[in-house]
């Protein structure tokens, strides 16, 4: 599969209404206990914040493009009102000389990179070597979480709330592994022929336990007939290469953008 502008804004869209649905229940599943709070700046990019977890996983501006300069000043004074200083994201496709050096200027650099990759789906070449189960209801998801909830530790009632969100969110899919001791989960949402699949490990595992309900997400994206489906990954992670070895490719490449001061 090549990568194109139409393909990259296509993902983008697909991974804020996924990403759009799960705040949402989120909110409204655990009274936002987070203090959850967001913005879409249009159908590819959304800023959102929790105001109770100050970490650059739940604050950040994601699908930054060369035309929301203008709206950085906005996006930020709302963070700042909040006392949250917020990791910025941009894509490699969508990122000028303006945008960078806006960035810059605001005392931002380049902290991170990370990877999307995208494919048509395949079924694998053979059965999956551990269980995975696919999540249909809460009961479902407490029943899978028992065995889960050792491995998670302090995190496991925070962790099973984004299960639960990712259940309820429309056109989305949950897999958690079944392995005693482990917790790993993926997400597959489904929207106009794009499967975003949403890796999470939820303790230290391992890398086959880790991609187990990912890659059971990607056979069921290859039997709906999906044109595509796809994946983010750390650069040059594990998870990176490995993915590389089930067929799928890079289509860009998303810079993570921390800021050097304070609060800006």
């Amino acid at each position: 599969m090549r990568a194109s502008l139409r393909l990259i804004r296509r993902i983008l869209e697909a991974e804020t209404t996924y990403r759009l649905a799960q705040l949402q229940c989120l909110e409204v599943s655990d009274g936002n206990v987070l203090g959850l709070a967001w913005q879409q700046l249009d159908a590819g990019a959304l800023a959102q914040m929790a105001r109770r977890r100050p970490a650059p996983a739940y604050n950040r501006v994601r699908g930054l493009r060369a035309d929301h300069v203008a709206a950085l000043e906005p996006v930020l004074a709302w963070y700042r009102a909040a006392g949250i200083k917020a990791e910025l994201e941009t894509i490699s496709a969508y990122c000028d000389a303006n945008l960078a050096g806006e960035l810059v200027r605001r005392g931002y650099f380049q902290s991170g990179f990370r990877v999307m990759l995208a494919g048509r789906p395949r079924q694998p070449a053979s059965e999956l070597s551990l269980p995975v189960q696919k999540i249909a209801s809460a009961a479902q998801l407490d029943e899978a979480w028992q065995a889960a909830d050792a491995a998670a530790g302090g995190a496991a009632a925070e962790l099973r709330a984004e299960c639960r969100a990712a259940l309820g969110a429309p056109g989305s899919s949950l897999y958690v592994g079944r392995t005693p001791g482990a917790a790993a989960a993926a997400v597959l949402c489904i929207q106009d022929g794009i499967g975003y699949c949403a890796p999470a490990a939820l303790a230290p595992t391992g890398l086959e336990l880790d991609v187990a309900p990912l890659l059971r997400a990607i056979a069921d994206a290859a039997a709906a007939a999906l044109e595509c489906v796809c994946v983010e990954a750390t650069l040059l992670s594990a998870l990176h290469h490995h993915l590389l070895g089930v067929g799928l490719k890079v289509v860009f490449v998303r810079a993570l953008w921390s800021s050097l001061a304070g609060l800006v």
